[in-house]
């Protein structure tokens, strides 16, 4: 028996590993007729140090933030059902405090390779969200051929 996907998280910014990620969760979404939860985290200087409360930190007027309204568009044009939400605070705890919160079937985010002090210095969000997270993960390379399908 086959697990049937109805919610999917996927994490969105301003990157290209982003807009693959978009378009995989998306298609999944589609295949799947799913709904999707767009999130992007806007981070600070030590985060990743800050308590947290085990809930998602929201920031109002979500709607507005470039890098969710067209991925809200994207979906649009596929006929995929979503909504946003941004947040702010260290990305992997605060999209696993959604993920849970939403209770949703997968996690999809972008991985950009970094390697070495690229990956030090910016860190890999996807790498420790694999730490945060008990969710389905799925993590898409920068560039991907054909959008996942069956």
């Amino acid at each position: 028996m086959t697990r049937k996907l109805k919610k999917i998280l996927i994490a969105v910014d301003e990157t290209p590993s982003s807009v693959t990620a978009i378009e995989q969760g998306l298609a999944l979404a589609s295949e799947e007729d799913a709904q999707v939860v767009f999130v992007h985290v806007v981070s600070f200087v030590g985060e990743q140090f800050a308590p947290g409360n085990g809930k998602p930190e929201r920031v109002a007027d979500r709607a507005r933030t470039p890098v969710l309204v067209d991925a809200a568009l994207a979906a649009e044009a596929v006929g995929v059902p979503c909504t946003a939400e941004v947040l702010v605070g260290h990305a992997p705890k605060q999209i696993a405090f959604l993920a849970d919160e939403l209770d949703v079937d997968l996690v999809v985010v972008g991985s950009r390779h970094l390697s070495g002090i690229k990956r030090f210095l910016l860190g890999s969000t996807s790498r420790a969200l694999i730490g945060e997270t008990n969710r389905p993960l799925l993590v898409v390379p920068e560039t991907v051929l054909d959008p996942a399908m069956t």
